[in-house]
């Protein structure tokens, strides 16, 4: 069923007009809800992981991002989750980072960390040649219409989510 719905929200239209100001304005509501963090710690491949993350908080930095995570994996294996996504109170905000190109695993990973984190990011930089093979990170520019898929199947699913839990 989540399949179904992240596959029906991709193909949504772009926002405009009215719709894309009222989703801005959500937007920097949420920033300054953070507490309008200022400085943050980037991605980083085997080292932005929990510990690292909080000693970075303990030099000034407002938000972290964890590694990249591939949601495929995440989606399917709780061993993976475990293994690979470790958090704590003191972590908080929360950038989790996945690389994706398909709406359904991006959705799906992203519904299981929702209330781990305060954003989901879509990895669009990773420039490694595994990226290239996997069809994400920086090759995923080459397919706007992709992009917008998964952003919008992401967007659509977790703001309905959260409609359901304000309920």
């Amino acid at each position: 069923a989540l399949a179904a719905r992240a596959r029906a929200a991709a193909e949504l239209p772009l926002l405009e007009g009215e719709k894309l100001d009222a989703h801005a304005a959500r937007a920097w509501r949420r920033w300054r809800s953070l507490g309008r963090p200022r400085y943050h710690c980037a991605p980083m491949v085997d080292q932005s992981e929990l510990p690292f993350r909080l000693l970075a908080r303990r030099h000034g930095c407002d938000a972290a991002y964890t590694p990249m995570l591939a949601a495929r994996l995440f989606a399917g294996s709780g061993l993976y989750r475990a293994e690979h996504l470790t958090t704590c109170e003191e972590d908080r905000p929360l950038f989790v980072q996945f690389c994706a190109n398909d709406p359904a695993h991006f959705v799906a990973a992203a519904m299981l960390v929702r209330a781990q984190c305060d954003y989901v990011d879509l990895n669009l930089g990773c420039p490694q040649r595994i990226a290239g093979r996997g069809g994400y990170g920086a090759f995923l520019m080459d397919d706007l219409g992709l992009v917008h898929r998964l952003v919008r199947a992401a967007s659509e699913c977790l703001l309905e989510e959260a409609r359901r839990g304000e309920e």
